[in-house]
């Protein structure tokens, strides 16, 4: 598995995944301390906008570990503050700015008093891989019986072919109603990379027919493991085969990371079958600066979807 590059919180942060997300888009912010480098913030500016790369779930900032250590005073507290306020005023001139925070970030009052707006998106997440028979414990019946159901009707195989699951994703969002919104290119170059860095892994679950099932692509660091990408042909959606192929991510992911994170969903479908895998639920903060009609915009979207019969 590659190593960290620079200062990071994980692999959404590294250069080599913001080039292929965000090419000659993306640059970072730092923050320093005689000659060396305290806290870094990456990003992403397009058309004036700082915002997030597709397939991105969290984004910075890193700081150095022992500044989120406790001091007598909430002193800790302080300087994070003093940090962010660094950070954010040495981003590039921007119309508008929207970063979903990394979870270590909790301190999350310096960005309101610097005009920030924020709110909570939640993920699951196994914090401890090191025993997979006790986490398998902690999964819902209804997961145990679509893996032991999956099981007898797929085999689970390692893939290093990016087309067996974008066909898959596509087929996914047809039957919704929706198009897939990331390029296939942009996907295809992800997998290579990842898997050719050995920071990703591409299952697939194939019926002894040769019927392509559905199929889950993970990405990892030495820290955390992220349900990245996941596709099912409708015509095998009871088969279980997601299941089975997210048992079988976890149990690869405990001999590479520490955590499992399953990049959780506001869409309740999704958060439901999440949920049956027994991951402890956690925030990440997302925060923005733009204009009042934006914000009104993105606050009624919910209910605009709700009111047209849009289909998560």
């Amino acid at each position: 598995m590659e190593e960290y590059t620079g200062y990071a919180n994980s692999i959404f942060e590294q250069p080599w995944w913001l080039e292929i997300l965000a090419p000659g888009k993306w640059g970072e912010v730092v923050v320093e301390k005689g000659n060396e480098v305290i806290a870094r913030l990456p990003y992403v500016l397009d058309k004036g906008k700082i915002e997030m790369p597709p397939l991105t779930q969290t984004l910075g900032p890193w700081m150095k570990p022992e500044i989120r250590d406790f001091l007598p005073g909430n002193k800790h507290l302080s300087n994070q503050k003093e940090i962010v306020s660094d950070l954010l005023g040495k981003l590039p001139k921007h119309k508008s700015l929207r970063i979903t925070l990394d979870s270590v970030n909790t301190y999350i009052l310096p960005y309101r008093w610097l005009g920030c707006n924020y709110y909570p998106t939640f993920s699951y997440r196994i914090n401890n891989l090191s025993n997979p028979d006790k986490i398998y414990a902690n999964f819902h019946n209804l997961a145990k019986k679509n893996i032991n159901s999956a099981r007898k009707k797929v085999n689970v195989i390692e893939s290093s072919n990016p087309w067996d699951i974008i066909g898959l994703l596509h087929k996914t969002f047809k039957n919704q109603g929706r198009k897939y919104p990331v390029k296939d290119e942009i996907v295809h170059r992800l997998i290579e990379s990842s898997i050719s860095k050995k920071s990703g892994k591409l299952l697939i679950a194939q019926d002894y027919e040769g019927n392509l099932h559905s199929s889950v692509f993970i990405v990892y660091d030495r820290n955390v493991c992220y349900y990245l990408l996941s596709g099912t042909d409708p015509i095998y959606r009871s088969s279980g085969a997601n299941s089975l192929l997210l048992w079988e991510a976890i149990k690869f992911a405990s001999s590479v990371s520490k955590c499992f994170d399953f990049e959780g969903s506001n869409i309740e479908s999704i958060e439901a079958f999440i949920k049956q895998f027994g991951g402890e639920l956690i925030t990440n903060y997302v925060i923005s600066k733009q204009t009042f009609i934006n914000d009104f915009i993105e606050l009624s979207k919910p209910r605009i979807k709700e009111i047209i019969g849009y289909k998560n």
